[in-house]
């Protein structure tokens, strides 16, 4: 059997070789989409302790508090020079605030330590949120978009 010979693509003669455009986003449009996402992670624990916890005011705060400071990478993301990596943070966070809502309020109790969730979302979620962050920039880059002043 004949191997295929490697295939490499040269351009023509006398035809023109488009190079991929960039995709630049304005600084301000990105902090909006980060701040955005931010604002979905503390609202989807503003909707937890809302309709499965029913939680008081004081205790409100201190589960924002809990969930802010798993969420850190992104919210600190928003004052890195590319503020879109809260968007990665929030999608690999948020699974983890629905994990949490599902175990505690929609499966039955299942003994003393099934509202232990919230440690799966300061244990999982904080180092889910630091790699959401960390990778969102080589995903944009390999979609060539990236953020800018213009």
């Amino acid at each position: 059997m004949r191997r295929p010979k490697a295939c490499i693509l040269k351009p023509q003669p006398g035809k023109d070789v488009q190079t991929p455009t960039v995709k630049s986003i304005h600084r301000d449009i990105a902090l909006r989409a980060g701040s955005l996402a931010v604002a979905f992670v503390l609202g989807l624990q503003v909707f937890n302790g809302a309709a499965c916890y029913q939680l008081s005011l004081g205790f409100h705060l201190a589960a924002l508090a809990l969930v802010a400071f798993a969420f850190l990478p992104g919210i600190a993301s928003l004052f890195t020079s590319n503020p879109l990596r809260a968007v990665g943070a929030a999608v690999l966070f948020s699974p983890w605030l629905v994990f949490a809502y599902y175990t505690d309020c929609v499966l039955p109790p299942k003994g003393p330590a099934s509202s232990m969730t919230y440690l799966a979302v300061v244990v999982y979620g904080l180092p889910s949120a630091a790699l959401g962050a960390w990778a969102t920039a080589p995903v944009l880059a390999a979609l060539r978009v990236r953020v800018g002043d213009a």
